[in-house]
């Protein structure tokens, strides 16, 4: 009689497990926003490139108007006032959509065990997709010598890595907040329409006088415009510049961790 010996099954590691689930659910929150994105402009002629036709009429507008203003010529100003106009499309998006990113999946959140992380995921993934797009105008500058082409541009991919790295922190806050207070997306819609003048995407803040440097020293969304542009425009950003992401961005995983263990249970009847 031949004895036969079952050997129990491993079981996999918490972190590998912990990472696979992490890398599932990402890959499944691109596929849906990538789906998001083709069912949005479904039956259109260009797409979400009318997004970046809008970006691009923007750019021209505000380039004149600060040509104006500030006495410079065009040629010089357009591409800073383009890249600033970009990087912030894709800010405020982060920052607007992100407030209604639990609400506008209220079916999913009541009747499915759907982890949350994929609806975060859905929303910065398809605002990734539409900075993608807006990408055509800096190769558009390219083409035209408007912009400066240097290994010097690489240092953009960092900084473009961190704005989106912290976009999930942001949309999971704002996300969990103006689900359960309404108003709250409103209030900051608002703010980001004033923080649009006072953050030097189309003038530039070495024209301002010394007394009202606070207006760009305390505005971190100048610190992620510039870890952007910077390189693209063939300059390095400052070391301080990346520390006060860095900074900002470990204070809001730990804001986001205190808001998720707070609101996560009353995320259902918020809804």
């Amino acid at each position: 009689m031949v004895s036969t010996v079952v050997k129990p099954i491993s079981e996999p590691h918490p972190v590998m497990s912990a990472i696979h689930g992490v890398l599932n659910t990402l890959s499944n929150a691109l596929s849906w926003a990538w789906l998001d994105t083709v069912c949005q402009y479904r039956r259109s002629r260009i797409g979400p490139l009318w997004e970046t036709l809008n970006v691009l009429v923007m750019l021209l507008g505000l380039s004149v108007v600060s040509s104006a203003i500030f006495g410079s010529s065009i040629s010089d100003i357009i591409a800073y006032v383009g890249v600033g106009i970009i990087v912030w499309s894709a800010m405020s998006a982060l920052v607007i959509e992100g407030g209604g990113a639990f609400v506008r999946n209220a079916g999913y959140l009541s009747n499915s065990t759907l982890g949350l992380g994929l609806y975060v995921g859905r929303t910065v993934f398809k605002i990734m997709i539409t900075f993608g797009h807006h990408a055509i105008i800096y190769v558009m500058g390219i083409v035209f010598a408007l912009v400066p082409l240097s290994w010097t541009s690489l240092l953009a991919i960092p900084g473009i890595v961190l704005l989106f790295v912290n976009g999930f922190w942001i949309v999971m806050v704002l996300g969990f907040i103006c689900a359960r207070y309404r108003d709250v997306e409103l209030i900051v819609r608002n703010l980001m329409q004033l923080a649009f003048f006072v953050t030097p995407i189309f003038w530039n803040y070495r024209q301002i006088a010394s007394n009202r440097q606070f207006l760009v020293e305390y505005n971190v969304l100048f610190y992620f415009i510039e870890i952007i542009r910077n390189p693209l425009l063939g300059e390095v950003p400052p070391l301080a510049h990346y520390l006060t992401v860095l900074g900002f961005t470990v204070a809001g995983y730990g804001l986001a961790f205190f808001v998720y263990r707070r609101m996560r249970g009353q995320l259902a009847f918020c809804v």
